[in-house]
């Protein structure tokens, strides 16, 4: 069976602004298509052709463990799209969700591109990300150009149409000869980490690809939770977050769910040799460190009387309820903003 010998690729934080440039930007609020992307292009060590897929997916962590899956798939059973058996693609999307994952991400979704069309996917996603990777399909020049390709196809349907993009990266992958080195940057609102490791094979375990994509997976999902954690731990223990209520659990879940990520970590680094630089990253710390950042920064006396005036107005609202069917206090609207990274 061949395998991948070498292996690049990075993962794109994007956000598109969508707006019509003949209104005014102040008053024309614009829609907005928020994706993660990562090319997968997995080339053999021998003369069969590489393929190439494109990765969109609603949160980080998820978009890398679907790229990951597919490495892993193609060194065990070769071409993805040519097999006497049909690659099982809802069993890699299902695989790669953890229960916390489907309990409390309701907007999780997943796109694959292969030669700009989609050919697996899961959820609602904004459909201007489907025209990007068909615009992209016939760009020679740098990605960001499809932008314009984009808005000149749009403007060929009779929408005139301004996109603003936005994207940063948050990992760098490079992996041959038997080594492979992931780079990390996470950019928070209040924080932003960076870092790398390098991971070596040894006599007894060529190097694991899929693996060290997959422990990436779960330092960008295990960091951005350890925050989350320390703040509501902080919230918990003022009455912001009341005990026992649903709140409460996800945090005890969340706990639970950074014991599981970094358990995976340390999978990885029980059988290859892995060296940080400069540091590893601590789940522990980072709570510690996210429950002072809470008690620096939130008022915890306005934060109970914020809390009490919306309970007050829930309350008022459910004794005006016309108690029909459908009936709603606020006015439908139709919803064109996915949220990715809360």
């Amino acid at each position: 069976m061949a395998l991948i010998s070498n292996f690049q690729s990075s993962l794109l934080r994007e956000k598109f602004e969508i707006y019509d440039p003949t209104l005014d930007r102040e008053s024309n609020k614009p829609a907005i298509a928020l994706s993660n992307r990562m090319v997968v292009r997995l080339q053999p060590n021998n003369d069969s052709p590489s393929e190439e897929y494109i990765v969109r997916a609603h949160n980080m962590h998820l978009c890398v463990r679907f790229a990951a899956r597919l490495v892993m798939r193609y060194n065990s059973g070769g071409s993805i799209v040519n097999r006497a058996t049909p690659y099982d693609w809802d069993n890699t999307w299902s695989a790669i969700q953890s229960a916390y994952e489907r309990i409390y991400n309701d907007h999780r979704w997943i796109a694959v591109y292969r030669y700009g069309q989609v050919i697996y996917e899961q959820g609602e996603r904004h459909p201007l990300l489907d025209l990007i990777e068909k615009c992209e399909l016939n760009n020679d020049k740098e990605y960001d150009y499809a932008i314009s390709l984009a808005e000149a196809a749009l403007k060929e349907t009779g929408k005139s149409v301004k996109i603003d993009y936005d994207a940063n990266v948050a990992l760098v992958t490079t992996f041959e000869e038997n080594e492979g080195r992931c780079g990390v940057i996470l950019r928070g609102a209040h924080r932003t980490t960076t870092f790398s490791f390098t991971a070596f094979g040894n006599d007894e375990y060529t190097l694991n690809y899929a693996q060290c994509l997959s422990a990436s997976a779960a330092f960008l999902e295990g960091i951005q939770l350890a925050f989350q954690v320390g703040m509501n731990i902080f919230k918990i223990a003022t009455g912001i977050i009341p005990q026992h209520s649903a709140e409460h659990q996800k945090t005890k879940d969340g706990q639970k769910r950074v014991g599981e990520l970094n358990l995976e970590i340390e999978n990885l680094e029980s059988r290859f040799k892995i060296r940080y630089r400069p540091d590893r990253p601590n789940f522990g710390e980072i709570i510690k460190e996210a429950e002072e950042l809470a008690m620096k920064t939130i008022d915890v006396r306005e934060a109970l009387k914020a809390i009490e005036n919306a309970q007050a107005e829930e309350q008022s609202a459910s004794g005006n309820d016309t108690g029909e069917d459908g009936a709603s206090s606020k006015d439908d609207e139709p919803i064109d903003i996915l949220n990715i990274d809360d």
